[in-house]
């Protein structure tokens, strides 16, 4: 086994993300021979009881089993159907030149190996009616899936997880038999404060009889233990209780030292616990076993708390989904992919179209946890002006080929090994502060031969400092911005807060003279 280890590390090295498509069935199922009308109108299925195709709800959802209510668009209905039709392998749903309106929810996936495919962003349009605030969501939002407490979590060893490396050694070597290859998990490594999680996810290659899981993909940041992004301390030393017995401990208190919520599982040192009570200065722990030292260990004063360094099991991610030629609109969020893996989006428009439902804030596109989306020749339209959010260690984004409208591309919260490449932005409206934010919190950041429009005004076009602050580590990479070229009659700031003497800046123009970083 370790041989077979050996040689898969070696060519998890050269390892790349394959495309949805390569990866999903031959099926292809046209929606609308499951009944999608697809003109542009609002058709209930309630109008097929009205009608006498279905005695009622109950004789509807033989057929519609997705169906819970008679406030389901036909629309809607047809696209479950077909998607519940597809093999286990995957495959492809087609829709056919039209405008599709989902009026009970969000086009929803949740399900791996499916693409969408229209007749071209101009001819196949979903949308949904103004109640429902977002348009596609792939998978159930942040941690939906996740088995992480502490009682669910893997502990792994103190030294193992170094960057570019691709194996860690589980603190238990049984452990090891519960994965199987090609199973994919969240690496954590610590927090900002204990909320936003600093990891990757990756997909299981091999176990080892010692307790080593071995990764598809090196790691992209250090996540050994000397390097957790931990956000509190122990004030005394206290004594391991027995397994599922608790113990009072107290943290230190003052600027730079957060307290966790009561139930967040966390690492103290090497320990696992759940916290089962918080108040000011005091936390009520409990040892899950997981691999803790025995009873009676002495933990000291100065031990670091983080938000759980483990090896967490995903059960409802979405994996290898792809949409080609298709127009999305959405009221409050456009595109939802929030932990999903391995995404492929090409020649589709996303409009967000806020005019229509009561909708409070939201963004264009929302990406909390996940890994590898790549966007080609695609289009990002917001009415009003909007932002977008990739965060909670997100990595893995292209853009490539894209076109903007009043819609700016944000990487912040640990986002890593994410790309704006030959890209054009047009901002023709007020609403954005900046046009390409790369969070002083993410690294190996690419913004590279973009043309940006400026009809309105931004305070800065780059900036780095809009992000979070109380990590104790951020990216590694580098965060690289060149060869972009501005163009704005009005003066404008090129480059806001927060960039590190270390950011690689160069080859950038406004109307065609070069600036420098303090332009």
């Amino acid at each position: 086994m370790r041989f077979s280890i050996l040689i898969l590390a070696t060519l998890g090295l050269m390892a790349a993300p394959m495309s949805a498509g390569e990866k999903n069935g031959d099926a292809v199922l046209n929606v609308r021979d499951f009944g999608a009308v697809g003109d542009g109108q609002v058709h209930l299925v309630r109008e097929w009881v009205e009608a006498g195709r279905y005695r009622n709800l109950d004789a509807l959802r033989r057929d519609y089993s997705a169906v819970d209510s008679l406030d389901w668009s036909v629309d809607e209905a047809a696209f479950e159907r077909a998607k519940s039709r597809l093999p286990l392998i995957g495959g492809t749903i087609y829709f056919p030149a039209g405008h599709y309106v989902a009026a009970r929810q969000a086009w929803t996936i949740k399900r791996d190996r499916v693409t969408l495919r229209g007749d071209g962003a101009d001819k196949t349009i979903l949308s949904t009616v103004p109640k429902v605030p977002d348009g596609l969501v792939l998978a159930g939002y942040r941690h939906v899936g996740w088995l992480e407490s502490a009682e669910q979590a893997y502990p792994f060893s103190a030294e193992s997880g170094a960057r570019g490396s691709d194996v860690v050694r589980l603190n238990l070597a049984e452990w090891a038999r519960e994965f199987e290859p090609g199973e994919l998990v969240f690496i954590r490594n610590g927090a900002a404060k204990f909320d936003q999680d600093y990891g990757e996810f990756n997909e299981v290659a091999a176990v080892g009889a010692a307790g080593e899981l071995q990764f598809k993909y090196p790691f992209a940041r250090d996540y050994t233990l000397p390097q957790v992004n931990w956000a509190g301390e122990t004030a005394d030393a206290f004594t391991m209780p027995k397994v599922n017995e608790a113990v009072e401990v107290k943290i230190r208190r003052g600027e730079g030292f957060h307290q966790p919520s009561h139930y967040t599982s966390i690492t103290i040192g090497e320990e696992i616990f759940r916290v089962l009570k918080a108040k000011e200065g005091w936390l009520t722990l409990r040892n899950p076993g997981r691999g803790n030292s025995p009873a009676g260990t002495v933990v000291p004063a100065g031990a670091r708390i983080a938000k759980s360094r483990a090896v967490i099991r995903l059960t409802q991610s979405t994996r290898d989904f792809a949409a080609e030629g298709l127009q999305i609109v959405g009221r409050r969020k456009v595109l939802n992919l929030s932990n999903s893996y391995r995404m492929r989006f090409t020649d589709c428009v996303f409009v967000r179209d806020a005019s229509a439902g009561d909708h409070r804030g939201g963004v264009t596109i929302d990406g909390d946890d996940g890994r590898f989306a790549v966007f080609e020749r695609c289009t990002v339209r917001a009415t009003p002006a909007a932002t977008m959010q990739f965060a909670r260690s997100f990595g893995g984004v292209t853009f490539r080929d894209c076109h903007f409208v009043d819609a700016s591309v944000v990487f912040t919260e640990f986002n890593f090994d994410c790309a704006v490449e030959q890209c054009a932005f047009d901002v023709e409206s007020r609403g954005l502060d900046h046009v390409i934010v790369v969070g002083n919190s993410g690294g190996d950041l690419r913004v590279l031969n973009n043309r940006i429009v400026l009809h309105a005004p931004v305070k800065a076009v780059f900036d780095a400092i809009t992000d979070i602050h109380s990590q104790r580590h951020g990216g590694e990479g580098p965060t690289i911005i060149r060869g972009n070229q501005i163009e704005s009659a009005a003066k404008v700031r090129i480059f806001g807060l927060g960039f590190s003497s270390e950011t690689e800046i160069e080859g950038n123009t406004r109307n065609g003279k070069a600036v420098t970083r303090k332009q």
